[in-house]
């Protein structure tokens, strides 16, 4: 598989910014040819002061869905914690159909404890505990989306349906596909394997994902399973017309966003994302992204932090050189 060969999406920039450079960036994309724009789902910002301002994922997610008409929109990724499973279901569902069926729904365990804290979230250790809570709200979706009725009776989660159902349903048929995002190799590629439609993670060289996609190959009962499950990479992406101006804008970018020394998890793992950034000129970020493509990444969703800049012209050079 070549980089152009790629699904290629943009996470957009919904932190420090207005909603109308959301919705503009949005659009932006779906001209130019982005496959799919993903918004994370977040209540603080996880880059910089936790302060800036931060536009939730699922109410700004609707209103992208009904400015598009090609592009698809999806969380990467939705917390489990956040949301009663049954109240996702009808939420995730009325995006589908605002979109007329363009929706991809992520999901993860949840990791930023501070946010958990701060507005009032139990975050549950050991991680084990919040995987098996998302693997079992993967289950109710999926039980509301295909059945006229649902009954479930909570395993992990403090949810008991009776006859429950989702009408409208979505939709995407059978339902909506179910991203699970995490690089957890006890659980959460196993609860991939079982459940998901795709995977996604970050922070990771090319053979890193490499590593990642061989244990989730051995989860699978199948290789015709394996081959099933869409497999991701989020990218931050750092682009300009010389490989010197790329390399300031990650520089300027360090600079703003990353201390010296990080110590926070959330610093940390935006150091993980700047330092595996492909950085350079659109060709150079092409030939990078092949190396992922190469390990059996199929879709990648990149960051690209310049992109709401005035002026700045990283998407259409981007776009220029990846698709055909």
């Amino acid at each position: 598989m070549s980089a152009t060969d790629l699904e290629v999406g943009l996470v957009l920039p919904q932190y420090g910014t207005s909603v109308e450079t959301v919705r503009e960036t949005a659009l932006e994309a779906e001209s130019l040819g982005y496959e799919a724009v993903w918004l994370e789902d977040h209540f603080q910002s996880w880059i910089g002061e936790p302060r800036r301002e931060t536009h939730e994922c699922w109410t700004t997610l609707s209103a992208v869905a009904e400015a598009t008409e090609t592009v698809r929109v999806g969380t990467l990724v939705t917390s489990q914690s956040y949301r009663h499973p049954a109240l996702l279901a009808k939420m995730a569902t009325q995006v589908d159909r605002i979109s007329d069926g363009r929706l991809e729904l992520g999901l993860g365990g949840g990791w930023y404890e501070a946010e958990y804290d701060r507005f009032g979230y139990e975050f549950r250790d050991p991680p084990a505990e919040r995987l098996r809570r998302l693997a079992e709200t993967v289950e109710i979706l999926q039980g509301l989306w295909t059945n006229e009725r649902y009954s479930h009776e909570g395993a992990h989660l403090d949810v008991d349906l009776e006859g429950a159902f989702c009408k409208p349903q979505p939709v995407q048929d059978p339902h909506p596909p179910i991203w699970i995002g995490g690089g957890g190799e006890q659980f959460t590629l196993r609860y991939t394997a079982d459940l998901a439609d795709g995977w996604n993670y970050g922070t990771l060289e090319p053979e890193g994902f490499a590593e990642k996609l061989e244990v989730l190959r051995d989860h699978c009962e199948s290789e015709q399973r394996y081959d099933e499950i869409r497999k991701s990479a989020e990218l931050f992406v750092f682009v300009g017309e010389t490989t010197d101006e790329a390399e300031r804008k990650r520089e300027r970018f360090r600079d703003a966003y990353l201390p010296t020394e990080p110590s926070a998890p959330r610093e940390f793992f935006l150091s993980g994302y700047v330092e595996t950034a492909p950085t350079g000129t659109p060709t150079e970020i092409r030939k990078r992204l092949e190396e992922y493509a190469d390990v059996g990444i199929e879709t990648v969703m990149l960051s690209v932090p310049d992109a709401a800049d005035d002026g700045d012209a990283s998407l259409g050079l981007l776009a220029e050189e990846l698709f055909d």
